[in-house]
């Protein structure tokens, strides 16, 4: 089979999937066809790639950004990496960032790109793939980020270098121990820094934030275009 037959092939996959089956069945196929069509001649790629970023999504149409289309495939990647042993847990994966999409398209102008760019985001997550297509969106459009893993590696972080903002969660394990309070003492560490660094969390429920102890943080989100658009805002302001 020739270049052209397998993307002639793959593109009709797709338009049978994308009536039943949008997204999660579609980027599941790209991922299995990853080397095929990075191997294809540039001009089919292109057709590919102009089919991917036009799909239905919950009964709306949308035109995706390559931003919001690229970082998915970086995530998707990723994931496939690291459950590469486990199918389920990649499917499982895969879907709950690709619920994502909508909301990430909505929240990346092109105008951030020079405002982000060279901006710098200490990224404090006990589960860092929970966040892997808000990460690779951020990071397409500019930003360097450090992840760490605990209170206590973070402090290390910020002692060492410095950072234009910090996204943290509210709840950790830390040291094998469950702390529900993990963020905010993160907050009360970096106001006793006098680091002049806006934080914003990023937690399951903001309805759930103690607001007395997160007075002092920039903001707080719970979906991934509102945290973009966080992001973006708290940049803007420093």
């Amino acid at each position: 089979m020739t270049a052209k037959e397998t993307v002639d092939a793959i593109l009709r996959l797709i338009d049978i999937l994308t009536t039943c089956a949008w997204p999660l069945t579609l980027f599941l196929t790209l991922f299995l066809f990853r080397q095929q069509i990075r191997n294809l001649l540039p001009e089919v790629s292109q057709q590919l790639s102009k089919r991917i970023k036009k799909a239905e999504f919950a009964g709306t149409k949308f035109e995706f950004s390559e931003i919001a289309v690229n970082a998915l495939q970086d995530a998707i990647e990723t994931g496939a990496e690291e459950f590469k042993d486990k199918p389920e847990q990649l499917v499982g994966f895969v879907r709950e960032q690709i619920k994502k999409l909508p909301a990430i398209q909505a929240a990346t102008p092109t105008t951030a790109l020079p405002l982000l760019s060279g901006r710098s985001i200490l990224w404090v997550d006990d589960n860092p793939m929970n966040n892997i297509y808000e990460s690779n969106v951020l990071k397409r459009l500019g930003v360097s980020i450090v992840s760490a893993r605990s209170t206590q590696e973070a402090i290390a972080f910020l002692g060492r270098d410095s950072y234009d903002l910090v996204i943290s969660d509210v709840h950790r394990v830390e040291d094998g121990r469950s702390n529900p309070s993990a963020g905010y003492e993160l907050l009360d560490a970096l106001n006793r820094m006098n680091k002049d660094i806006p934080l914003v969390f990023y937690t399951g429920s903001v309805a759930r934030i103690d607001r007395d102890r997160a007075r002092s943080a920039y903001g707080a989100a719970d979906i991934p275009g509102e945290l973009v658009n966080s992001v973006i805002r708290a940049l803007q302001a420093k």
